[in-house]
């Protein structure tokens, strides 16, 4: 029985796993990208962050600064195994730089304290406020939803 267990924990493990991909980015809007790699094209929401949506009032701001940033450049991302609706979610960078953190300090964008630890919180801008913040951000029992 034990050994059953173990091989379940072990194939489960991958699951789990952060991993790396790199490629071109394509943006979404304010806090998703398509990241396209040699042999796939991977969704990734930007870990930790709540943009507004492109149909909310200034959603089409954070999605044109992001594409202004990370359009077409090469980009890294550490994946945290988790989801988000269907997107995997990770860290993601152009030139070394977190772009999740570019748009909070553009104040396009709010720290999403339940998911992120309050990683974005200190560069979050005053004027950020004024941005919807998402019920699964406050809670802190959600991680992603």
């Amino acid at each position: 029985m034990k050994k059953i267990g173990l091989l379940c924990l072990l194939v489960s493990l991958p699951v789990f796993a952060q991993s790396e991909i790199s490629g071109m980015a394509h943006v979404v809007d304010g806090d998703t990208i398509h990241v396209t790699t040699d042999h796939a094209t991977i969704k990734v929401r930007l870990l930790g962050i709540a943009a507004p949506d492109n149909q909310q009032s200034g959603g089409n701001e954070a999605t044109a600064f992001l594409e202004h940033y990370a359009e077409g450049e090469p980009v890294h991302c550490t994946l945290d195994g988790t989801q988000f609706q269907m997107h995997e979610v990770g860290i993601c960078y152009v030139a070394g730089q977190d772009i999740a953190a570019a748009v909070i300090r553009a104040g396009l964008a709010r720290d999403c304290p339940a998911v992120s630890g309050g990683r974005y919180w200190p560069i979050e801008r005053p004027e950020a406020q004024k941005l919807p913040l998402p019920d699964y951000c406050q809670s802190g029992t959600a991680r992603h939803r």
